[in-house]
């Protein structure tokens, strides 16, 4: 055997050194791996958040939970006004059963008055000695005892009427000011800069246009049941509004009439002036430019003569 023979055992040691080469794995544009596409795009993850507002503070949350925020932020606020609502009809009805029970207490405390009244009335021009002379001392002791009892049962019946009206007036001024306070609440969500001041502006423009007294506006905010009633509020803020954006506009456009009237008007030449402006003539007054022009011109028509 010659040297260039292939000798069987060395391929087999070959193949056992040098273990085969595991070819790279490829890939087709379309095929890129999946790791290495993500954040590709722009270099950074798809951000899927989106700011809300949630209790005054803002934050970022999923997409898919600031419908859900929202939502329960709504029913809040609806459970809240409901539940607003609620208490003051309570209160109102409340008042108001407090106020018929005084009412009823007044009326029989006025129909026991009449009657008290009325038995004091047998006494008023009583002659006290003629009456002991006619039924004795002790008769006259008993009768003066009953007119004192009437008298003393008159004064305790008037007070007991003037206290109870006391108190009837105190639950109705509550009853008021909580329907004032209801509704301000409305007037505050449902008028644009609600606010102290523009019931000031309204309460004027109220007296001025249709002579309605701050009494009566303040009155009118209250049913007669004691419920909230903001409905002249709001008929007062949208008239005073159109009037005032009418007013504005009427001044803007007497500002544009008027400044277009000056700018339309030309004014008339002065006697003795040029369309420069200039007097005829040589003049200390005119510009340096102006006199030498005028002055050459001067030479040149001395010289053509």
């Amino acid at each position: 055997m010659t040297d260039d023979t292939t000798n069987p055992v060395d391929v087999e040691d070959d193949a056992v050194l040098d273990p085969p080469e595991v070819a790279a794995e490829s890939y087709s544009d379309d095929e890129t791996p999946e790791a290495e596409t993500e954040g590709a795009e722009d270099g950074q993850p798809e951000d899927d958040t989106e700011e809300v507002d949630w209790d005054g503070a803002k934050y970022r949350v999923p997409k898919p939970l600031k419908d859900a925020l929202l939502r329960q932020a709504d029913y809040t606020r609806k459970t809240q006004e409901l539940a607003d609502q609620r208490r003051t009809v309570e209160q109102h009805f409340q008042s108001l059963s407090q106020q018929a029970e005084l009412q009823q207490a007044t009326l029989e405390h006025r129909v026991n008055l009449r009657t008290v009244e009325q038995q004091l009335q047998q006494f008023q021009h009583t002659d006290w000695q003629a009456y002991a002379a006619n039924y004795g001392a002790d008769a006259t002791a008993s009768a003066m005892a009953s007119w004192q009892q009437y008298r003393d049962a008159k004064a305790e019946l008037e007070g007991a009427i003037a206290k109870t009206e006391t108190e009837v007036r105190q639950i109705s001024e509550r009853s008021t000011a909580n329907a004032m306070a209801e509704a301000e609440k409305v007037l505050s969500r449902e008028i644009e800069g609600w606010s102290s001041e523009l019931v000031t502006k309204l309460a004027g423009y109220a007296a001025e246009t249709f002579g309605i007294t701050p009494q009566e506006l303040r009155e009118s905010v209250v049913n007669p049941d004691g419920t909230a009633d903001p409905r002249t509020f709001k008929v007062l803020d949208r008239l005073y509004r159109a009037e005032t954006e009418l007013a504005q506009l009427k001044a803007t456009q007497a500002k544009a009439q008027q400044a277009a009237k000056q700018a339309s008007v030309t004014p008339a030449k002065a006697v003795g002036q040029r369309a420069g402006g200039y007097k005829p003539g040589l003049d200390d007054s005119l510009p340096a430019d102006e006199w030498l022009r005028r002055r050459n011109a001067q030479l040149a028509k001395a010289g053509a003569r």
